[in-house]
């Protein structure tokens, strides 16, 4: 049986605390910081980017963001030169 709201004196409800062992544990969603570059990225280009496309979008980004790791990663000897640059 639910208990009913207790009430103050003017007649208002009162929220009646929930002891810590009885509250329920959800799992608490982090915000992804991709997130937050996503919508800034698209802000700034002026792209829509639906909320059902973010999951794919962050996948792809991820995906490069780990390739920029391993090249960036590439220790290379001291006595290595710059490729020359090609004008048309």
């Amino acid at each position: 049986m639910a208990r009913r709201p207790a009430k103050t004196r003017r007649g208002r409800k009162v929220k009646r605390r929930v002891p810590a062992g009885r509250r329920s544990r959800r799992p608490v969603e982090k915000p992804d910081p991709l997130d937050d570059f996503i919508v800034a990225g698209a802000r700034l280009l002026r792209l829509k980017v639906r909320k059902s496309w973010r999951p794919a979008v962050r996948g792809h980004l991820q995906v490069t963001l780990r390739h920029g790791e391993r090249v960036q990663g590439f220790a290379l000897p001291d006595d290595s030169e710059p490729a020359p640059v090609f004008e048309p």
